[in-house]
């Protein structure tokens, strides 16, 4: 994997407009947020890409709102975007839908609640030119998220203290880096040939990296390539997401043997706590020397709680920022701790998708292409 800047590339020769040549498909599995789907279609339509060179797909995975209105507004203004329905069967079999509906070679992945930038369709198709390329990812902003809870997880999950790096490779200290869904690209036949996503609701974009990297694609972050992540959480889904991801990574170990020491780290942490607090109880003479990776750890926290302050230019980032944090590591330490050490994070079964089927199926469910077209 390397990072990559790819060069803004020629202006297009005048041509007559084509709807039939299709680069690149941008799918966007969904459940409800109709407000959330209306800006990021506004983001895609402002692409400097040629608008008649990529379409979207909006795969709406049983949502109880009403999202169909939304995409024929962006149809009317003159988006190529197609709207995919299914049951609620998880993000993992919505992108699956996109993949299978799709014509471009590229097909770009993100979520209902990210911006990209207006180079990112640009980007993307430029670091895809080099033909072993087959994977890209690019840089997850934080700073224009609208909350401040918002801007300091997504801080936390682009560095090394946080995270260790796990959407931004750039870090000093950097897990090995698979591109997540929220900013995802990949040629399509890779793709099938890998067998989409699997159906797990946690871990399935690293699952999916994983079967593309062992075809021997080459892994690209590609920094001009950029989307903001708007993501909103109470705290209790913050604990709740990082529990499940702990979980997804027992999982991911065991089929894939997609495992490195620093995803144990977090378990590590919980034991210490426990230990800590067994200390306290039982053996207090000895708690000042059982301290000290606490005391180092909070240390890290400090230094963590200044970076994301001067990244972020908050005050209120030094009181969420720490707190976020611990509540990201301890509860993915207690899902990781409750996957290994008991029932039900095994590997999935084996999936083999039917592509013909979902083709027709998603046929059978869209909406009428912008240009009033049929897709061939």
């Amino acid at each position: 994997m390397r990072v990559i800047a790819p060069c803004r590339s020629a202006e297009p020769v005048a041509e007559p407009v084509r709807f039939d040549i299709i680069d690149i498909s941008v799918v966007v599995p969904i459940y409800n947020r109709p407000l959330q789907l209306r800006r990021l279609l506004g983001a895609l339509s402002r692409q400097d890409y040629p608008r008649e060179r990529f379409e979207v797909l909006v795969c709406d995975d049983g949502s109880d709102e009403n999202l169909a209105d939304v995409v024929r507004e962006a149809a009317a203004g003159g988006l190529q975007v197609r709207y995919l329905r299914q049951g609620r069967r998880g993000p993992g079999a919505a992108r699956n839908l996109g993949l299978a509906c799709g014509r471009g070679e590229i097909v770009a992945f993100t979520d209902s609640d990210c911006v990209p930038c207006a180079s990112w369709l640009s980007a993307i198709v430029a670091a895809m030119a080099e033909p072993d390329t087959g994977l890209v990812g690019g840089r997850v902003g934080y700073e224009a998220a609208e909350q401040i809870t918002g801007r300091c997880l997504n801080f936390l999950m682009s560095s090394s203290l946080g995270a260790a790096g796990a959407r931004d490779p750039r870090c000093v200290v950097s897990m090995r880096y698979y591109p997540r869904t929220c900013n995802l690209a990949v040629r399509r036949d890779l793709a099938v040939a890998a067998d989409g996503f699997p159906d797990a609701w946690h871990g399935e974009d690293l699952e999916f990296g994983h079967r593309v990297r062992q075809r021997g694609a080459l892994v690209h972050f590609v920094k001009d390539a950029g989307v903001v992540h708007d993501e909103r959480r109470s705290w209790r889904q913050v604990f709740q997401e990082a529990y499940l991801k702990g979980r997804a990574r027992v999982r991911l170990d065991r089929c894939c043997g997609m495992h490195q020491t620093v995803h144990a780290l977090p378990a590590a942490l919980v034991v210490y706590l426990v230990g800590l607090i067994l200390t306290i109880v039982f053996w207090p003479a000895v708690v000042a020397v059982a301290s000290l990776p606490g005391v180092v750890y909070l240390i890290a926290l400090c230094a963590l709680t200044l970076q994301g302050a001067w990244r972020l230019r908050e005050v209120s980032a030094t009181l969420l920022v720490p707190v976020l944090a611990f509540t990201i590591h301890v509860g993915y330490g207690l899902g990781y701790l409750t996957a290994r050490l008991g029932p039900g994070a095994g590997a999935l079964a084996k999936q083999s998708v039917d592509w013909k089927a979902l083709r027709a199926a998603g046929d059978s469910s869209r909406l009428a292409r912008s240009d009033g077209g049929d897709p061939p």
